[in-house]
């Protein structure tokens, strides 16, 4: 037969959903050796609950109400132990962290042949292997701890390789990466491709995969709601595709182009009329063994700012926010927020902060009472919580535990989290990556009204998002700012910047 994987009527409630809902309900597919599969559909739908269906960490680490069968190469999975199914399946999760087991890339690489007693010149010959097809020859002495997120991912998905499994099942890849990282991701799974991998790919971001998928399946509320052929997919315009909650398939491409976020351009206003929020005087970082990430930046942020701090993985761009927002001590430099030089306590009260990983910054035991932490003594804090909440499509949640939420709607509960608080200034390492579309212009919109009040810097490499929501594009190269230009809504000389310096 023909068939790599098939699930028959497979359904699935979390044990921690509150109210019962099926995060999966009785789904029926069927996906062919060698056969590229893009899973979509908007955050929450059940992506990520059919891959660990998938995969078999459903039903086996997530508890839970499970009916149906999934065969990997016409076996029922039931009845085999998860270390016998990962020989068949690969799998690369949204955070890599979450799959590592050492703390230096060599080691890691070697573990999961370590595991199936594989001898040390054949671990040593598929490191290599591997290593010539990423790319990634130059980070075999790191420690992972000093890697950035790319970096990371791009180990998390050689390490799968090396067990060489035919099936190759992706969560979401490309949220940690830039620009040019996903550009070499879409080469790694191309090679994957023609190797004759089965690869399956549950994915918001659409335009690097154009070339790649042969069949596409859209999720709604559980179910699989549309299968397209590639052509038919392809034919879908951004007004089609955004109906859906869907992303763009031509990220440089002008036509059908979907209607900015906002109604109203923000202007990078820096003249000296504008409220100064914050600004950094000659900052230079390094870390305790001498490492240089940042040298004399300068920058200024102003109320009504929606600055994208862009740049490639590893140029320090999360170090910079943590040195504003107080996390970290800068070596050198000073930082004011108005006129008042503050020190790194003084600057943690004034900023809003939303980590990349946002699952450090949850402790509710419900959405609502996340949102009340800290923030009980402000006026009105019930209805400011309930307006976050429906403006961020996450109202049917309130009751719900923050971990039973998807990774996308996490963010936006941390995002909730900061219009609420409201400080001088709000800092979010990448809140787009588990955002599809529509919950992307939620979003969008949000930030929006929180720069009314205050100053926005976000780091991302989401051309999407800098281009429909970002006022000011702020680039950091060899440990300095490199580039420092206002936008406008969807501002043409945003593919250029990409393309030259991304």
């Amino acid at each position: 037969m023909n068939t790599a994987v098939e699930l028959k009527d497979v359904s699935f409630i979390y044990e921690s959903s509150k109210d019962g809902r099926a995060n999966l309900k009785k789904t029926s597919l069927n996906i062919k050796k060698g056969e590229f599969l893009l899973v979509t559909g908007i955050s929450g739908c059940g992506k990520s609950t059919l891959t660990k269906c998938i995969n078999g960490l459903i039903p086996r680490f997530y508890e839970g109400e499970f009916s149906g069968s999934v065969f990997i190469n016409e076996k029922d999975i039931s009845n085999f132990s998860i270390d016998e199914i990962s020989k068949d399946i690969g799998s690369v999760f949204q955070s890599p962290k979450s799959q590592f087991f050492t703390d230096d890339v060599i080691s890691e690489l070697s573990f999961p042949c370590e595991n199936y007693g594989i001898s040390r010149d054949e671990i040593i010959e598929r490191i290599a292997e591997v290593c010539s097809i990423l790319h990634i020859e130059n980070l075999l002495t790191e420690k992972l701890e000093s890697l950035s997120n790319g970096q990371k991912q791009k180990i998390a998905i050689a390490s799968i390789l090396t067990l060489r499994p035919k099936i190759i099942v992706l969560d979401e890849p490309s949220s940690n990466l830039d620009f040019n990282s996903i550009l070499i991701l879409a080469d790694i799974l191309k090679i994957l491709k023609q190797r004759g991998f089965t690869v399956i790919i549950a994915e918001h971001r659409l335009h690097y995969l154009k070339d790649l998928f042969d069949r596409v399946i859209y999720i709604n509320e559980g179910s699989i709601q549309n299968e397209y052929s590639r052509d038919e997919f392809l034919a879908l315009t951004n007004t089609e595709l955004n109906s859906k909650g869907l992303r763009s398939l031509h990220l440089f491409t002008n036509e059908n182009e979907a209607e900015p976020i906002g109604h109203e351009p923000n202007k990078f206003n820096s003249d000296t009329e504008a409220e100064k929020i914050c600004s950094l005087s000659d900052i230079s970082f390094s870390f305790k063994d001498g490492t240089e990430i940042l040298n004399s930046v300068n920058l200024d942020l102003y109320k009504n700012d929606i600055a994208a701090l862009t740049g490639k993985n590893g140029a320090g761009k999360t170090t910079l926010a943590k040195i504003i927002s107080g996390i970290y001590r800068q070596s050198s430099g000073s930082i004011k927020f108005g006129e008042k030089i503050l020190n790194e306590t003084e600057r943690v009260s004034r900023t809003n902060f939303v980590l990349q990983d946002v699952e450090y910054q949850l402790f509710g035991a419900d959405v609502f009472s996340e949102l009340l932490i800290g923030n009980k003594q402000l006026e009105n804090v019930n209805e400011k919580i309930e307006k976050a909440l429906k403006k961020l499509n996450l109202y049917d949640y309130k009751d719900e535990h923050p971990f039973s939420l998807s990774m996308g709607q996490k963010q936006r509960l941390i995002i909730a989290a900061t219009y609420v608080r409201g400080c001088p200034l709000t800092i979010l390492d990448e809140p787009t990556s588990g955002l599809d579309y529509g919950n992307m212009v939620r979003v969008g919109e949000l930030i929006e009204e929180i720069a009314e009040t205050s100053a926005v810097l976000i780091i991302t490499h989401d051309f999407e998002f800098i281009s429909k929501i970002c006022n000011r594009l702020i680039l950091l190269k060899d440990k300095k700012i490199a580039l420092d230009s206002r936008l406008e809504k969807n501002d043409k000389k945003l593919e250029s910047i990409f393309s030259t310096y991304l």
